[in-house]
């Protein structure tokens, strides 16, 4: 059963920031990533909302625990944690 993940946060600068996310597709497809969406908020284009398919909760969670990722959101400009919606597919 997939999993689906609602991620979203402020970034400093879109452009740069898609850069590094997709730079990470590798690492988020070895780690169990099916699919993502990036949506870019109509009101303020540097907030960004991700919407992921996963293998697993536990897929996810591993994913989001590496410290390549926390290094990479940093260099990315994401100038504040994201927050999270995880839903299992009904």
């Amino acid at each position: 059963m997939a999993v689906y993940t609602i991620g979203s946060h402020p970034v400093k600068d879109f452009d740069v920031w898609r850069t590094v996310f997709d730079r990470f597709e590798p690492l988020r497809k070895e780690a169990g990533e099916q699919s993502s969406v990036v949506l870019r908020h109509a009101d303020d284009p540097n907030f960004v909302t991700i919407i992921n398919t996963w293998d697993s909760i536990e897929a996810f969670q591993a994913f989001f625990g590496r410290e390549e990722l926390k290094a990479g959101m940093a260099e990315a400009g994401v100038t504040a944690p994201p927050t999270f919606i995880i839903a299992n597919e009904a």
